[in-house]
C-alpha cells in the first residue's frame, strides 16, 4: 500500500512590520495604497491602521495633488449664489469631494489639505478639511469697504511637519481691494491661537490684486497684480513678521514678453519667481539678491513645450496660445490653460496630462493623502465594485 502524500505545511508569512515596511514604499499616488488594501483581510488591516497612516505621510511628507476647485458662475443674479464650488479629480481613483451643505460662498485658497471658503453675503470665512470633515468658521474682518477679496490660508509658523496639518493652528491673511481713483489694497491677518483679527495695514496698487495667485516664500505672502493698467508691472508681498504690504517690481518687458499674464509661484531654487508662457515656451523666473545687496530677477529656466508629449504624440501648437494658471505649493504640478484646456506638467519629470476641457475659470490646486476615515473606506469600496482586484493582481508585481 502506497504511503499517503500530504501536501507540505504553508511557508509562515512575514511578520506584520515587514509588509508594512513594503507598504511604506509604495507611492503616495491613491491608487496604490487603495489597490494595497484588497489584496488580503491582512493588508487591509494594516493599510487602515492609524499609526501606519501617519507614518506613510511623514515617510512621503509631500501629498499627491488630488484636484482642484474652481468657482462656476451660475444663472443666478444674487452675488452670494452666483457662483458655485466645483471639484476636478486629477488623481486615479477620484472622490467626490464637495462643499459643505447650507455654505454659499467660494474657494479662496487651498493649503496642506484645507481649503478656505469665503461668503460674500454673511461677511463669513470656513476653513474646511474635505478628508476629515472639519470646520472652523471665522467672521471677516469687520469694517470691509472693498467689493473684491483676495486671501490666502497658511500653517502657523510654529508648526513644521506639513505632512499631517489637518488640526494644527492657521492663519488667514486676508484682502480688501478698493478701485476709486486709485486701487488701494488692505491686508489683515487672523490668528486661529489668538483667534482675534490684526490691524489692517494697507498700500495704494498700480491695479487689482489676482485672488488666485498667492504663493508662500520664506516668511512673505505673494499675489499678482492685474496687467490691466500701464504701469502695472508689479507683484504684492506681504511680510508677516512686520505685516507690512510692498510692491516688487518684475522685470523689464514683462508685459510684452507674456501678454497672457504671469503666475507667482515658488522658484526652482527656494526664493520667490514666476513663470509665463512666450508662445511656446514656458519661461520660469526667480529674484535673488547679489553680493552687494541689490536685488534683480533671473531667468532660470525655459520649457520648450514643442518637445512634450501628450499620450504620446507631440504637441505641435496645442500650447501657442496658453497662460500658466496655478501652481501646486506642495509639489511639481504646474497648471496650463490652453484653447484645447487645462493640462499638468510636472515641472521634474516633464510629464504632461489633460485634466480638463476648456474652462476659462480660476483654478486652486488641492494636495492631501488619501489616508483618512470614512474616504478611504469608501474608495476601497469603488476599487472593489468596479475592478480593483485586476489593479491588486498588477501590484502583486511591482
Amino acid at each position: 500500500m502506497s504511503a499517503l502524500h500530504c501536501s507540505p505545511p504553508p511557508a509562515d508569512l512575514p511578520p506584520d512590520h515587514v509588509f508594512q515596511e513594503v507598504l511604506l514604499h509604495l507611492p503616495p499616488d491613491p491608487s496604490f495604497l487603495l489597490a494595497a488594501s484588497l489584496v488580503c483581510k491582512r493588508w487591509r488591516r494594516l493599510v487602515r491602521n492609524p499609526a501606519f497612516l501617519r507614518r506613510f505621510r511623514a515617510f512621503h511628507r509631500t501629498p499627491p495633488v488630488l484636484g482642484f476647485f474652481q468657482n462656476i458662475w451660475t444663472l443666478s443674479c444674487l452675488p452670494a449664489q452666483g457662483k458655485r464650488i466645483r471639484f476636478v479629480p486629477t488623481a486615479s481613483p477620484a472622490a467626490r469631494i464637495s462643499p459643505p451643505p447650507g455654505f454659499l460662498g467660494l474657494v479662496l485658497d487651498c493649503c496642506h489639505g484645507r481649503v478656505l471658503l469665503y461668503s460674500y453675503s454673511n461677511k463669513e470665512l470656513l476653513v474646511w478639511d474635505p478628508m476629515t470633515g472639519g470646520t472652523r468658521y471665522v467672521s471677516a474682518p469687520t469694517d470691509l469697504v472693498g467689493e473684491d477679496v483676495a486671501a490666502a490660508l497658511l500653517c502657523a509658523a510654529a508648526h513644521g511637519d506639513h505632512s499631517d496639518c489637518h488640526s494644527s493652528p492657521f492663519q488667514i491673511i486676508f484682502l480688501d481691494c478698493k478701485e476709486d481713483d486709485e486701487c488701494q489694497v488692505s491686508a489683515c491677518v487672523y490668528s486661529s491661537e489668538t483667534d482675534a483679527w490684526a490691524s489692517w495695514t494697507a498700500i495704494t496698487t498700480p491695479s487689482l490684486v489676482c485672488s488666485d495667485s498667492s504663493t508662500l516664500v520664506g516668511n512673505s505672502v505673494y499675489w499678482n497684480i492685474d496687467f490691466a493698467e500701464e504701469d502695472s508691472n508689479h507683484i504684492l508681498q506681504f511680510e508677516l513678521c512686520s505685516q507690512r504690504l510692498g510692491l516688487i517690481e518684475l522685470p523689464e518687458g514683462v508685459r510684452e514678453n507674456y501678454m497672457s499674464d504671469i503666475h507667482v509661484m515658488l522658484a526652482e531654487d527656494g526664493g520667490v519667481g514666476f513663470a509665463g508662457v512666450n508662445y511656446s515656451s514656458i519661461h520660469l523666473w526667480s529674484r535673488r539678491i547679489d553680493s552687494e545687496g541689490v536685488a534683480g530677477w533671473a531667468l532660470l529656466r525655459i520649457i520648450d513645450m514643442d518637445r512634450l508629449t501628450l499620450s504620446g504624440a507631440p504637441t505641435e501648437d496645442m500650447f501657442l496660445w496658453s497662460s500658466v494658471v496655478a501652481f501646486d505649493r506642495d509639489s511639481d504640478e504646474l497648471f496650463l490653460q490652453a484653447e484645447g484646456g487645462i493640462f499638468m506638467i510636472n515641472v521634474s519629470s516633464m510629464q504632461l496630462r489633460k485634466v480638463l476641457e476648456a474652462s476659462g475659470s480660476a483654478i486652486y490646486p488641492y494636495a492631501s493623502f488619501y489616508t483618512r476615515g470614512t474616504i478611504l473606506q469608501r474608495l476601497i469600496i469603488l476599487m472593489y465594485v468596479f475592478g480593483g482586484y485586476m489593479d491588486c493582481r498588477t501590484l502583486l508585481f511591482f
